[in-house]
């Protein structure tokens, strides 16, 4: 018998794949579905073959639909139902409970398919944060919190947090069973390394150049510091970061690399000797690039986080300081100045990390969904 998935991700595959984040059996845990069914709310896609590691040792089928959003949505339902219907997947599975979990919901509902609902993100917060920077964009979000969010989690067989901190929002919203399954981090990859003697320290950052990532903070950090900083990321705020870096004459200290393969990235954290984020704690939670430095077991210096849940999942190896230059500037000087200080904050991150190996949570993904076929009838 095939085993099938059908996948509604987060954005079009063609996004994961320019920021670098294409990754080996993300759709498809321990590979155990022979086809994985990717619909996709785009016009056009990039070419499968392109991304079939996505989906493993399966068959990567990505279908796309046009764009489909809270306008038109209804009126997509019925053909997508009849998409998933002609799949025939054994599960259905969505990133969000926006318009991608309210469609997924839907297909779950009229085929009588398990369905498991993931949540990446603090949904309520990020809501209440954008109302005074958006406000249509907030009356969006309130909509779908009304009539979206609570319909998707509720009649999910399995909601999925990839935080703590995201476990009372899934509560709130109904969900009859969660599980909490941290972002995967391949610890086989990411892992400390050897450190080749450099003539300057050199800090990585890893994020997108867009506003809330803060990297100005880290680059006027970076003046009277004896060290280079790498910034990998590509977005909106490139030209004017590099104008930043030019009115600040720290041309010579700091270089940019718009993207990396996920395949690849690694190097960059183990070449490394401290991993630096400014990013906004109130609009994000824990961002992946921040997990696999610790896995590389480098100093991490990113700002205090908005609640006790996300400091528990850094545990006491990370450095958390107020999200300013000078709080930056004078963490950076304790940390390259203090070998033994990067030694134990190394064995601290590496030891914490082994939490989110993701051998063991893609096992753990793998059991839910044999769990959920398990007690489907026969096709």
């Amino acid at each position: 018998m095939t085993r099938k998935l059908c996948v509604f991700p987060n954005d079009p595959i063609k996004s994961y794949f320019t920021k670098g984040e294409i990754k080996t059996r993300y759709f498809n845990p321990m590979d155990l579905f022979d086809e994985v069914h990717v619909i996709s709310f785009t016009d056009k896609e990039i070419e499968e073959e392109s991304v079939r590691e996505i989906a493993g040792k399966g068959l990567l089928k990505i279908h796309c639909t046009g764009i489909i959003n809270l306008t038109n949505m209804k009126k997509k339902k019925n053909h997508i139902v009849e998409l998933v219907r002609k799949i025939n997947p054994d599960i259905i599975r969505a990133y969000n409970p926006l318009v991608q979990g309210w469609i997924a919901t839907h297909c779950s509902k009229e085929l009588g398919l398990p369905l498991v609902i993931s949540l990446h993100g603090e949904y309520d917060r990020f809501r209440n944060m954008i109302r005074k920077q958006n406000f249509i964009q907030y009356l969006k979000l309130l909509y779908t919190s009304r009539f979206i969010e609570p319909f998707v989690i509720k009649n999910a067989d399995i909601v999925i947090c990839v935080y703590k901190v995201i476990l009372p929002y899934a509560k709130k919203m109904g969900a009859k069973r969660i599980e909490l399954i941290y972002n995967r981090i391949d610890l086989t990859k990411f892992k400390p390394a050897s450190k080749f003697e450099k003539d300057k320290p050199l800090i990585l950052s890893v994020g997108r150049l867009i506003k809330q990532k803060n990297h100005e903070i880290i680059i006027h950090a970076m003046q009277n510091l004896d060290a280079k900083l790498f910034i990998i990321g590509d977005g909106n705020d490139y030209e004017r970061l590099v104008d930043l870096i030019k009115n600040l004459n720290l041309q010579e200290k700091i270089s940019f690399k718009k993207a990396v393969p996920n395949s690849e990235i690694y190097k960059y954290y183990q070449d490394a000797d401290l991993f630096a984020l400014a990013m906004r704690t109130d609009l994000e939670s824990l961002p992946i690039p921040v997990l696999e430095a610790m896995a590389s077991g480098l100093p991490i210096v990113i700002p205090k986080p908005h609640s006790q849940e996300l400091s528990d999942d850094l545990g006491d190896g990370v450095v958390l300081v107020e999200n300013n230059p000078t709080s930056f500037h004078k963490a950076f000087q304790d940390i390259l100045g203090n070998k033994k200080m990067r030694e134990d904050l190394s064995k601290k991150v590496t030891k914490k990390i082994e939490e989110f190996d993701g051998r063991k949570m893609e096992e753990r993904e793998c059991k839910l969904y044999e769990e959920l076929m398990q007690f489907r009838p026969s096709k």
